[in-house]
């Protein structure tokens, strides 16, 4: 008996004895520097795979990260891949007819759409609609249809943007049952100014040759024709 509880009172005070040894280990903080143990997983050592490129204004980035830079600085003006629409009175050729109370240009004020094709080639596509109300006789009604492109010096991160134009149109005036059609070439020059990247307003002087092939052949040359027009980018 005494054998026992002598036993117990060691087993007791041994257990004791390493818990109080146990407080008195101070547990070891990694310092910021320190580079922790491995991990069990054998690709934790290996560095983490780059973040993809973020898209950058004025860059475009091509398969595998690489980049080509397009221009330098801030969009300011539109670039290649903007689509928009317009409005204005456009250059056109001129070819009046008259006998009607009125006289009336086969050119008309046109809206239409435009797409870039790369930062300075801009493709236009514009429909034009005009109507008379003469003192006697039967209302002139003009329709036009063109297409142009617009090739614009500088670079979108400039807001002033000198162009090159050229254009040709398919035009026609409605009298009463006659119809007088004709067809403009145009080529000439202007500017562009963005009073943002989604808003301009153009400004062209343009050489027409107008030809009318109904109800007679006629034709004209270097009409000079200006014009003005506004476009808004998405």
């Amino acid at each position: 008996m005494k054998k026992s509880f002598a036993v117990a009172v060691v087993l007791v005070s041994a257990v004791a004895f390493a818990q109080e040894i146990g407080t008195e280990i101070t547990p070891v903080t990694p310092g910021p520097g320190a580079t922790p143990a491995p991990a069990d997983n054998p690709y934790a050592t290996q560095p983490p795979p780059p973040p993809p490129p973020q898209q950058k204004q004025g860059y475009q980035y091509r398969p595998g990260g690489q980049k080509a830079p397009t221009f330098e600085g801030p969009k300011v003006s539109a670039s290649s891949g903007d689509f928009g629409i317009r409005a204005g009175f456009t250059a056109t050729g001129s070819t009046a007819v008259s006998g009607t109370g009125v006289s009336l240009s086969i050119g008309a004020p046109s809206v239409g759409v435009s797409f870039w094709a790369s930062d300075e080639a801009a493709l236009n596509f514009d429909l034009g609609f005009g109507l008379a109300i003469p003192e006697r006789g039967d209302p002139p009604v003009a329709l036009s249809a063109t297409i142009g492109l617009d090739y614009h010096f500088r670079s979108p991160a400039v807001a002033l943007r000198p162009l090159f134009a050229a254009a040709a149109s398919f035009n026609m005036l409605l009298v009463g049952g006659n119809a007088n059609v004709g067809i403009s070439v145009q080529l000439g020059g202007g500017a562009a100014y963005f009073f943002s990247p989604s808003f301009s307003l153009t400004g062209k002087l343009l050489l027409s040759v107008p030809m009318q092939f109904s109800p007679s052949f006629s034709i004209a040359f270097f009409t000079l024709t200006p014009g003005i027009g506004a476009s808004w980018y998405f």
